[in-house]
């Protein structure tokens, strides 16, 4: 029959005779368990009681785990190893398949590039034409720059006559190719644009009109009078650093026509994909922005630039590809062949061989006797200590043809535009 449960709450006679058996060892040693034994019969039933329900969840979980450790403990080994070798044969040949795309891969992807750039460099325009504008009214009158804005002087009936001459000359040099007209906003380098398309009815032409081709600032509203003044405070100063009051230095146009070759390095290299190839650029603009324009390409030098003339009303200067995707400053284009550029003191004298070329460096050995007579370095002749520098910002380049020490001496005085 079921015992009846003690004062406790559990049967006292089981809870007396397990609580021996079911007590835990104890560092105490024996006297501890006796004096578990000796605990009063209330207490001695719940501990017991509570030692059953404990050894119970134990006992069920030593009948369960025999099966988890034996069965599915070596499965996990076993799966975890294979897994464990999966991967690292993985990684090894992961390795060696990446290497060998590189090496394979690599060169491939040089000689894709490699193309890529040669195939831009040949679809570049065969030419770069640079046209000044007509004879305007500012080139006959002076003074008209004290009441009328820079960007609103007309052109002459010479000037128009000398557009229509241009594009004349035009259509010979280009024949029946594709040209795209880049020119400056004002209103002078607009009527010589006009007056050449004359030359091109009936074909279809690209136009763009870029500021950054424009003359340069010589300030607001300029008095005659006071131009003068500013014109022989430049020439003391330097024609490339000085800068005009209300107005822009040499310095700034350079930096804006830089900036505009690489905007036509994208026009040439990266053009829109519903536009066809472009065989000639054409830019109507002005006699200053067309030397800064191949000073920034052919990398003059400022001695250089100086001395290189502002060319004529409706003049062109012709710039050809050559066969890297270059360009080679070809001369002046006069409707029937390229002549000169007005260069050196006298406007007679040709250019220095390597003005013609596009060079990115050059090249010296200090210490070598005669280094400095070289055109090439001749920017390089510096004044030595106590003595005073030219006018323009140092020694004077030698004339064409000719070598010797830095000669320091005034180049003559120009006025607007020279």
């Amino acid at each position: 029959s079921r015992a009846r449960p003690g004062p406790g709450g559990a049967p006292a006679a089981r809870a007396a005779s397990l609580a021996p058996a079911m007590a835990m060892p104890s560092p105490l040693g024996r006297q501890a368990t006796v004096a578990h034994a000796t605990l009063p019969a209330p207490l001695a039933g719940r501990r017991a009681a509570l030692q059953i329900s404990t050894c119970s969840r134990h006992s069920g979980r030593s009948r369960r785990s025999p099966i988890a450790r034996g069965a599915l403990g070596p499965l996990r080994l076993a799966l975890s190893g294979s897994f464990a070798r999966a991967v690292s044969f993985t990684w090894r040949t992961g390795k060696w398949i990446v290497a060998g795309f590189v090496v394979v891969a690599w060169p491939v992807i040089e000689i894709l590039a490699l193309q890529t750039r040669l195939r831009r460099r040949r679809y570049r325009p065969r030419r770069i034409i640079l046209v000044r504008h007509g004879e305007s009214m500012g080139n006959v009158d002076s003074t008209i720059y004290s009441r009328t804005p820079d960007s609103l002087i007309q052109l002459t009936d010479r000037g128009l006559e000398q557009g229509r001459m241009a594009g004349e000359h035009l259509r010979k040099l280009i024949g029946d190719e594709t040209a795209r007209f880049f020119f400056s906003p004002y209103l002078r380098t607009r009527q010589t644009l006009m007056a050449i398309l004359q030359a091109f009815k009936h074909r279809r032409v690209q136009l763009t009109s870029e500021p950054r081709l424009r003359e340069q600032d010589f300030g607001n509203f300029q008095d005659p009078q006071g131009m003068k003044k500013v014109y022989k405070e430049r020439q003391k100063f330097g024609r490339f650093y000085y800068r005009f009051p209300n107005g822009e230095a040499g310095t700034d146009v350079y930096d804006r026509v830089c900036d505009f070759w690489g905007t036509l390095y994208r026009y040439m290299d990266f053009p829109p994909h519903d536009e066809r190839y472009v065989q000639n650029f054409v830019l109507v603009t002005h006699g200053l922005l067309m030397r800064f324009f191949c000073m920034c390409y052919f990398r003059w030098t400022v001695l250089e630039f100086d001395q290189v003339w502002n060319p004529s009303n409706c003049e062109i200067w012709v710039l050809e590809k050559t066969g890297g995707g270059r360009y080679r400053l070809a001369g002046t284009w006069d409707g029937s062949s390229c002549g000169p550029i007005k260069f050196g003191a006298d406007k007679s004298q040709p250019l220095y061989p390597h003005m013609w070329e596009y060079a990115p460096a050059r090249e010296m050995v200090p210490g070598t006797p005669g280094v400095l007579d070289d055109p090439l370095l001749a920017h390089l002749r510096v004044p030595g200590p106590g003595s005073i520098p030219a006018a323009e910002g140092g020694c004077d380049a030698p004339r064409a043809g000719e070598v010797g020490p830095c000669r320091a001496g005034r180049r003559p005085q120009r006025g607007r535009g020279e």
